[in-house]
């Protein structure tokens, strides 16, 4: 089983990001959501309210757990720089 990193930006569509996180959920019942920065942060969280309710709808029982995270970006010069990242594990079970 591969665990799917999303990756949300300051400018992603929330319900673009809400359905796919939806669609690894089914596919794999585990994803991971990664955001770095504020804005990015944020459409995270509302992409999250849409899919945890959709979730709710159709009977899933779920733990969602926010930590943070290093991870690696490409610099000017494409020397990766490490940075801080807010991830959420969003581990759901059907019925």
């Amino acid at each position: 089983m591969s665990i799917q990193v999303l990756k949300v930006s300051g400018n992603s569509n929330i319900n673009a990001v809400a359905d796919t996180i939806n669609k690894y959920v089914d596919e794999y019942g585990i994803v991971h959501i990664d955001a770095i920065g504020v804005k990015a942060t944020y459409m995270t969280v509302k992409a999250l309210i849409q899919a945890v309710e959709y979730l709710v709808s159709k009977g899933y029982r779920f733990n969602l757990r926010p930590y943070y995270v290093k991870v690696n970006t490409a610099g000017n010069d494409i020397q990766p720089i490490s940075k801080t990242a807010i991830r959420w594990t969003l581990i759901a079970k059907g019925k």
